[in-house]
């Protein structure tokens, strides 16, 4: 199954899974694992969930991931085999890193051979090596660096840069103006409790328009029937996911950052591929806690509803981001 002659030294890391937003917050950890352990084979294995490295993200992930073992599916049971998927049990790594926090989850997986294994679950009672008291409602990516702490610590700050093929940036760069007035919208999200409505965002838009900025918007899948209506409103503005080819909707994302004086989003899936740190994000939050879900990053700032006393994002006022708008365009 896995191939070890070049590198004798093995790290697992174990998920349940990624979608799009955790694939991408979690690249960070990618890099850090392959530049704290630069002479370790990086195995990830998840549970029933899939991840998004063998797939979206595969264009990213493949150059700090050796070997993904996807839905490994794994028993705490000494009578069951360990992997319903892959045969763990002849296999033996120098760490394994357990990322979540399932008892029953993390018992399975430390049926698998090791010589040292990290995890917080239960308080780090499985843990070879002591964990310390983390902060609550932490930025999770943070919570996991901390883990990798234990096996090496990196005093530095992270050098960590989402890779932008430069083709592409070529391509986004001929399909914006020159002037660097761009500024970037996405208006929706998956849960419906996360969308600022679209009336903030046009009045959002028009003071933008009346500032001389160029608009691109960023329409995910469940707000496609609100193209024409943008387009209508504002026929300057640019959908960039129309104008490039040859690339996937994630990488184009990500790559126009580059070109943008500053992205407003809800908190959702292109949120995420919006905080590349490449052009400041304002990101803005209904019920979910901002803390938790917003890495420690110059270039982003979030607006939470909790700030009006309430867990509905549209009580966050037009005004309210524009001031944010203002303060960071300085």
């Amino acid at each position: 199954m896995i191939n070890n002659k070049n590198m004798d030294k093995k790290i697992l890391v174990f998920s349940n899974g990624e979608k799009i937003g955790d694939g991408i917050i979690k690249l960070q950890l990618l890099h850090e694992i392959k530049s704290r352990l630069p002479g370790y084979k990086l195995y990830w294995l998840t549970n029933k969930g899939k991840t998004v490295y063998s797939s979206t993200l595969k264009f990213i992930a493949r150059n700090y991931i050796d070997e993904i073992l996807d839905q490994g599916d794994l028993s705490p049971f000494f009578w069951n085999k360990i992997s319903k998927r892959y045969k763990l049990e002849n296999e033996a790594f120098d760490y394994i890193l357990d990322t979540q926090k399932s008892v029953i989850r993390t018992v399975a997986l430390k049926r698998i051979k090791h010589k040292n294994f990290i995890s917080g679950s239960a308080n780090g009672f499985f843990s070879t090596k002591k964990i310390k008291d983390f902060k609550k409602n932490q930025y999770y990516l943070k919570y996991i660096l901390d883990l990798l702490d234990l096996i090496v610590a990196k005093n530095s700050k992270s050098d960590f840069e989402i890779p932008i093929s430069k083709d592409l940036e070529k391509l986004i760069s001929d399909s914006l103006p020159n002037d660097k007035s761009c500024v970037g919208i996405a208006p929706g999200a998956g849960e419906k409790n996360k969308i600022w409505s679209l009336e903030n965002y046009i009045d959002l838009c028009n003071y933008f328009e009346r500032n001389n900025k160029t608009i691109v918007f960023f329409i995910g899948p469940d707000e496609l029937y609100l193209k024409e209506k943008l387009r209508t409103l504002y026929p300057h503005s640019i959908f960039i996911e129309d104008h490039i080819t040859g690339y996937q909707n994630i990488e184009i994302i990500m790559a126009t950052t580059k070109y943008l004086q500053l992205a407003i989003s809800n908190d959702s899936g292109v949120s995420h591929m919006l905080s590349t740190g490449y052009c400041p994000l304002i990101k803005l939050f209904g019920p979910k806690d901002s803390t938790k879900f917003t890495p420690d990053n110059p270039n982003l700032f979030s607006i939470s509803s909790s700030d009006f006393n309430s867990k509905n994002i549209n009580k966050i006022p037009v005004s309210r981001v524009i001031a944010e708008v203002e303060k960071v365009l300085i």
